[in-house]
């Protein structure tokens, strides 16, 4: 076991592992390689200055500073890793929030885009909160915006590709005649398929006027556009109950499983987001709040619930089967386990994909940020904190 503070700022993001390095990036703006052995840092970055006082310049959030937020992705055809950086030292001011790629064995800087929205006329990006992971796919990184917690000011759901070569961006706005519908996902990133259309969940709309695509699933073209592609809207929702309080989880079959915070889930096709079935049972009993994982062996879905618990659904009989532990946060299977944490305590579980049983716990010795997610990396389990990274043997 391991432990690193790096800057002393928050680990949002899950930690991920290229050309033999962990790859972690900070509320403080700062990214990091560090050694999967002893956790000493190969490099460092700093992409920007983070916004500071954010509640009080923005209105609300619980995020400060505010820097990288999300879980960076790794193109492996190129050892480029692209973090999403909120940053405030200059140009569109007060923040704007940039698409930063960097070598992974050198650290060295190789290209740095524009990645805010085109945002209506008397809007600002200060009011964007950029959580969801990010997604890369056919050379463009997808980038999901919602708005800070407490949803104060004036934001749109948006989701952004910024072409890998910097030659294009296009973005889609999911309220175009309203307000609010965060594409926010629990942390989650987008999903995509084989043909490279991207499938996003979306929050409530946060004022009056025409409100299609919320509390919805959305398949949208690779290249984005004015309207998707399908869309599904969980009928039941209403208020703040979130269907973004989780992402789509694409299937092999050809399904799609999603849920919020109504507690129903739902089977669609992909091809165009028809209804298969409602799972039979309440998933959860609090709020389903972040990605959810997949198991081919057990044919189950995982869901991290609020309140405390992993929830099986099994796929093969449609209903919500065990429900165990106390983690609240997204799960990875490695190993025969299921991994998952508890934030903000800081316990790492291991649980029996089969039964739910609790099959080893760990104290990562200090706080761990909402949804953060554990990550794997050959005999380690790695967790983000709220001051740097703790790493565990798997076998410990």
């Amino acid at each position: 076991m391991w432990s690193e503070s790096l800057d002393g700022a928050a680990v949002y993001g899950q930690p991920l592992a290229a050309a033999g390095r962990v790859i972690v990036a900070t509320e403080a703006d700062d990214v990091y390689a560090l050694d999967p052995h002893d956790g000493r840092t190969i490099w460092q970055v700093n992409v920007g200055t983070p916004l500071r006082n954010v509640a009080q310049q923005a209105g609300c959030g619980n995020v400060d500073p505010l820097g990288v937020t999300s879980t960076p992705v790794i193109d492996p055809a190129t050892g480029i890793v692209y973090v999403l950086a909120e940053t405030s030292d200059g140009g569109r001011a007060p923040v704007h929030h940039e698409l930063v790629g960097l070598d992974v064995a050198t650290g060295h800087q190789v290209s740095s885009m524009d990645a805010d929205p085109p945002l209506p006329a008397g809007e600002d990006p200060l009011q964007l909160l950029q959580r969801a992971s990010l997604a890369l796919s056919g050379g463009r990184v997808y980038i999901g915006y919602g708005g800070h917690f407490g949803d104060c000011g004036t934001y749109h759901g948006w989701v952004v590709a910024v072409a890998e070569d910097g030659s294009a961006k296009a973005a889609f706005d999911v309220t175009p005649q309203s307000t609010g519908r965060a594409v926010w996902q629990g942390g989650a990133a987008p999903s995509i398929d084989p043909a490279g259309d991207v499938y996003v969940s979306t929050g409530n709309p946060n004022s009056a006027g025409s409100a299609p695509w919320a509390e919805a699933v959305l398949k949208l073209a690779g290249a984005l556009g004015p309207a998707p592609e399908a869309s599904f809207e969980d009928q039941s929702a209403s208020g703040d109950l979130d269907l973004s309080a989780g992402s789509p989880v694409l299937l092999p079959d050809g399904a799609a499983f999603v849920v919020g915070k109504t507690e129903i889930g739902y089977l669609l096709r992909q091809s165009d987001l028809s209804l298969i079935a409602t799972i039979r049972g309440r998933v959860c009993g609090s709020d389903p709040d972040g990605g959810a994982a997949y198991d081919a062996v057990t044919a189950s879905v995982y869901v991290p619930c609020r309140g405390g618990g992993i929830q099986q659904v099994n796929l093969a009989t449609r209903s919500t089967g065990w429900r165990e532990g106390t983690a609240n946060s997204t799960p990875v299977l490695a190993g025969g386990g299921l991994w998952a944490l508890r934030y903000p305590a800081g316990t790492l579980e291991e649980l029996d994909p089969a039964t739910g049983g609790v099959l080893s716990s760990f104290d990562a010795g200090r706080p761990v940020p909402n949804f953060a997610s554990p990550a794997v990396v050959g005999g380690l389990i790695l967790v983000p904190t709220q001051s740097g990274i703790v790493a565990f043997g798997s076998g410990q």
